[in-house]
């Protein structure tokens, strides 16, 4: 953001006997109307209201702006202010407007209830106008009404009617000019809040500055560093002799590719190569792409300020306002649209197709627009140009491959595609424009961010989109740090691919000195990672006592394959008397209950995943017969053991995971979570003998990563439930319990883990 043109000033008492600064000099109240709260927001209204400290009106200045026939005009913006499209159309240009803005203004100073808002709001526009920019004083009357007025809040309608000031008529720009320069005043009047407290020094962070990016990547020579500073970089320890192998690589200016084991510290690893690089090359920068926001977060606060911490979306979100997609980005604050306008945008409409031997059936509206928006969010996760029938979603109880399939896909596909114009059409707000949509479009430009010879770090490697890995490959400027652990790829179903795979001239390395838990546990993972082929093996912290426990033994923590299964521990936790908190998709549950009602009244469920059927009976025959489906069969399951209330009353019984007796989780959601006391569900079995469908190699590979998630969630006590077999679990805990007598993998342990 360029510098504001607004400095924000506080106020204070005046002294007795000595008038203040506002007293004496009149101010300018000024509020905006915008298409969204986004930095892609643009001002549409702007009001100022000169005033004196008695509340009398000076001069008054109002216009309706006109930004441009290419800026989207958001229609629930309009629902709330009334500016129609044809006002702003008609109005003056934005040149026009704030050039008239700042010759009103002059050298008075300005109020604002959220000065910050239009302060952000202002700055922008200026910086896109060849005009001169202001330097503006302001007073923030929410601010000051927080240190000068007792109030239960101080949002303005209730400051005003708690002064006794006029109210506002409308959320037009004058009108709420008019009340904040109204609140100034009384609080200038009835709380002596005249004067001015003086600015003080500011002074202003250095700007990055950006270089060309050409030819490869040279390394400069870098500086030796005292220990001190390298062990204070690394957390105040001394690097592990893996951690001291990366950063030698990290050194070469090679691309490295790191293997970080369950609780191996990559985050500390990757945060030690960063503060050790600023510490001797305080020139370069980095970029670090977290898996999620809050992760993101929490990495930038311990992070060197050299290093610019992000999720994909949001370095996406900064990136794309500069490419023909831009306006788009004003769509982020759009709201969801009735689902009529949206069926009637795309022409979506109720489908006849085959779908077995009972002749023609029917696919409502409802569920065929939530398909044809599925396939666009499918399509959205590839690097695809078009979309196809690969993005169409697989249905139940339609076959992969069967005429019903072809007959649905070639239903779909227009409809999916008309929803895609519509998403890149500014002006059509009606199919809710989102990060997904924004990511594709930005990697469809195939940027190129940084500078040459930065570094960038992707966390979480082994699951990335394929959007980003496709941008990340093509950064061959910088220096790419790929970390992750590959046995723990567990979102292949959403679209997910190992970036770690397949990388020309990388240097590979690992870490596999486990600081989460004991020796006991890390046996139970090193059991998974012989099965998934690896030959890495996880150290176990000697100085964390493990062990394994039995179902009898108090846990903090259940993990389950299913989202059902997490709802059948909740709801046995709850009938035992425990506070228990749920870390699933509580969404899909509910809608599963909304489906279950109206399959059972006879009507098709409103979910497109189960809009094949007619009747509860149907769906009971397919879980029953269809291999793969344990979700739903337990979801099934659990409506006809406990009925749709009572399913839902647990659901709204449940409780923040910090204030739960008992955490029931799937494994997916617990991922990069920590328990001391985990149990694995005693439903969770991978390869139970009376399975009547085998899984196939592939998802055999998936489940046992996914084991090796949740084995790997403990930190002292583990149930490993069904994971492993008893005679593994029984030398473990000897192992352990008696390390003298069998110092290591004897040989019937080492069969076993084989």
């Amino acid at each position: 953001m360029t510098d504001l043109i607004i400095t924000q000033r506080k106020v204070r008492k005046t002294e007795t006997g000595k008038p203040g600064i506002l007293t004496r000099t009149p101010f300018v109240a000024i509020d905006v109307e915008t298409t969204g709260v986004s930095d892609d927001g643009r001002v549409i209204e702007v009001a100022a209201v000169k005033m004196n400290h008695r509340g009398e009106v000076i001069d008054r200045f109002e216009s309706v702006v006109n930004p441009g026939y290419d800026v989207p005009l958001n229609p629930h913006a309009q629902r709330i202010h009334g500016i129609t499209p044809n006002m702003v159309w008609s109005a003056p240009s934005s040149e026009e407007v704030f050039a008239d803005l700042a010759e009103f203004v002059g050298r008075s100073g300005v109020v604002a209830h959220s000065l910050s808002f239009e302060n952000r709001f202002l700055t922008a526009e200026y910086a896109r106008l060849e005009l001169p920019r202001p330097q503006w004083q302001g007073i923030c009357t929410l601010a000051a009404a927080r240190t000068m007025v007792i109030a239960p809040n101080h949002k303005l309608a209730t400051l005003l009617d708690l002064l006794e000031l006029p109210g506002m008529n409308s959320h037009r720009a004058a009108d709420d000019a008019h009340a904040c320069g109204l609140l100034m005043a009384a609080m200038i009047e009835r709380c002596d809040a005249g004067d001015l407290v003086p600015l003080g020094e500011v002074t202003p962070k250095a700007a990055r500055q950006s270089a060309p990016i050409t030819g490869p990547i040279v390394m400069a020579e870098h500086p030796v560093l005292d220990t001190h500073t390298v062990r204070s970089a690394m957390g105040g320890f001394d690097p592990t002799e893996e951690q001291a192998r990366i950063l030698d690589g990290f050194d070469t200016g090679a691309d490295l590719v790191i293997c970080a084991l369950a609780g191996t510290g990559k985050t500390s690893t990757l945060k030690g190569i960063a503060r050790i690089e600023a510490a001797r090359n305080p020139g370069r920068h980095g970029l670090y792409l977290a898996f999620n926001r809050s992760v993101a977060t929490e990495a930038k606060a311990h992070f060197p300020e050299q290093v610019q911490t992000s999720t994909a979306h949001a370095f996406a979100l900064r990136h794309l306002r500069n490419t023909a997609h831009g306006p788009l980005l004003a769509k982020l604050d759009g709201g969801r649209s009735k689902f009529r306008e949206m069926a009637e945008a795309i022409s979506s409409h109720k489908i006849f197709f085959s779908a077995g031997g009972d002749g023609p059936r029917v696919l409502a509206q409802y569920p065929v627009t939530r398909l044809a928006l599925a396939t666009v969010d499918e399509f959205c996760k590839t690097m695809d140009e078009q979309i196809g029938p690969q993005h169409v979603p697989e249905q139940r109880g339609i076959d992969v491959g069967s005429a019903q399939r072809d007959e649905l896909v070639g239903h779909v596909l227009p409809i999916a595609r008309r929803a895609w114009a519509a998403i890149r059409d500014p002006h059509n707000w009606t199919i809710k424009f989102t990060p997904t949509h924004m990511l594709k479009l930005w990697a469809d430009t195939h940027p190129i961010v940084g500078r040459q010879g930065d570094y960038l770090m992707l966390d979480e490697a082994q699951d990335a989109n394929p959007l980003i890995d496709s941008i990340i490959r093509d950064q061959v400027h910088m220096q790419r740090i790929r970390v992750g652990d590959e046995n723990q790829a567990i979102y292949g179903f959403t679209g997910a691919i190992n970036s770690m795979s397949n990388v020309a001239g990388a240097t590979y390395l690992s870490l596999t000195k486990s600081w989460r838990f004991g020796p006991a546990v890390a046996d139970t993972a090193n059991f998974y990672l012989r099965k998934l082929g690896t030959t890495l093996q996880v150290i176990g912290n000697e100085n964390v006592e493990s062990r394994l426990i039995s179902i009898s033994d108090p846990v903090d923590a259940v993990l389950c394959r299913t989202n059902g299964a997490a709802l059948t521990e909740v709801i046995a936790a709850q009938q035992a008397g425990k506070t228990t908190a749920l870390i699933g998709d509580a969404a899909a549950a509910t809608r599963f209950c909304e489906s279950a009602e109206l399959l059972k009244a006879g009507q098709s469920p409103k979910d497109a995943d189960l809009a094949a059927f007619t009747t509860w009976a149907d769906l009971q025959d397919y879980v029953e017969n269809a291999p793969g489906e344990g979700e739903l069969k337990t979801l099934v399951e659990l409506v006809d053991t406990y009925g749709v209330d009572e399913v839902r009353a647990a659901m709204a019984s449940t409780v923040r995971p910090d204030r739960a007796e008992l955490v029931s989780a799937t494994c997916h959601k617990a991922k990069g979570l920590e328990f001391d006391r985990v149990r694995i569900s005693h439903e969770w079995e991978l390869e139970p003998d009376d399975a009547p469908f085998p899984l196939d190699l592939d998802d055999l590979r998936d489940e046992q990563m996914l084991a090796y998630v949740g084995l790997t969630r403990a930190k002292r006590h583990l149930d490993p439930g069904l994971l492993l077999d008893q005679r593994v679990v029984d030398l473990i805990s000897a192992r352990h319990a008696h390390p003298e007598v069998i110092p290591g993998l004897t040989p019937p342990l080492e069969g076993m883990l084989l």
